[in-house]
């Protein structure tokens, strides 16, 4: 009888957190309204944010078209994390577009393969398709610059240039850290649909700082970025997928690298904790035939926050732009 109270009290225990995470995912939704288009591709329906120069070029004889800007967001967030630290500065004098990522914001999946960096790359394309784009600059930070480097691999006719952010590139000798594999196991998916949320509401501020180490957070960046959202339980089911079969895709793609021949900028914080350059982006900078890496002194992993002007610059250098 005392085992069957106690199973009793842990299934209400977590039913009472379940119906929590419910209403906090229908609030959290409700602040972060999709603030772009909807774009059907196939089997998936694409959020995306498309952003028009504030300043188009004037007309010349002989001037070309210049790129669109593709913003790649990183994993456990949206577009609008990209939008608050790129979207709006580049979008003065470029065309900006930046999706949800498959899975994310108000991304649809597109089936079960969702972590899949050719699933997600064919998805974005279409989407990108559909809305007019032409030529790009495909720009991708953290996870998200593996997923820019899948997009130039398997569509480098449609692209001008490449700007990766403390980009995942490599498998990590020896695995993940314990703490990631315990992770996989403990946020399952009893976890994820019920204490997850409440418990990560609770330390909100500490995960910005957690992510900005060793350099402050931005002000409000919780707030402007929406970063809740990706704590809701679909969405950070699929960053856990994206972890978990993360070494397989690295491991596949690594042999493609040296086939990557557009102009790259490899943008590297040397303080980054959470993605080392030393075992990603100065890896990348060695077997990339037209890369050039950005070092930025003391950054950590949000270096496109932190950093925007510097990496803004290189993105409108790609494009052809001059100075302003």
């Amino acid at each position: 009888m005392l085992v069957l109270g106690c199973l009793l009290l842990v299934a209400a225990v977590l039913a009472a957190f379940a119906a929590l995470t419910w209403r906090l995912t229908r609030t959290i939704e409700a602040d972060n309204p999709p603030v772009g288009w909807f774009v059907d591709v196939g089997p998936a329906r694409i959020h995306l944010l498309d952003l028009p120069p504030g300043e188009p070029a004037p007309p010349e004889p002989g001037a070309v078209d210049r790129p669109a800007v593709l913003l790649l967001h990183g994993a456990n967030v949206h577009h609008a994390d990209m939008r608050a630290a790129l979207g709006e500065r580049l979008s003065r004098r470029l065309r900006v577009i930046a999706p949800d990522r498959p899975g994310q914001g108000f991304s649809g999946e597109g089936g079960r393969e969702v972590s899949d960096p050719g699933h997600q790359v064919a998805l974005i394309r279409a989407a990108v398709e559909s809305v007019g784009a032409g030529r790009l600059i495909v720009v991708g930070h953290s996870l998200g610059g593996l997923i820019a480097l899948r997009y130039v691999l398997d569509e480098e006719g449609s692209v001008d240039g490449l700007v990766l952010i403390n980009p995942t590139t490599h498998p990590r000798p020896g695995g993940l850290p314990w703490f990631q594999r315990v992770a996989e196991v403990v946020f399952g998916a009893p976890l994820i649909w019920t204490v997850l949320l409440p418990a990560s509401l609770a330390m909100l501020d500490r995960l910005s700082t957690r992510l900005f180490r060793p350099e402050p957070p931005i002000r409000a960046y919780a707030a402007r970025t929406g970063l809740t959202l990706g704590l809701t339980p679909r969405r950070f089911r699929n960053s856990m997928k994206e972890y978990s079969d993360l070494r397989n895709h690295l491991e596949a793609i690594v042999p493609r690298y040296p086939d990557l021949t557009v102009p790259t900028v490899i943008v590297v914080g040397d303080a980054d904790p959470i993605v080392p350059p030393a075992l990603h982006g100065e890896i990348l900078a060695k077997v990339l035939p037209r890369a050039r890496v950005l070092r930025l002194p003391g950054a950590g992993h949000m270096a496109h926050h932190r950093h925007a002007e510097a990496i803004a610059a290189e993105v409108e250098r790609l494009a052809g732009l001059p100075p302003p």
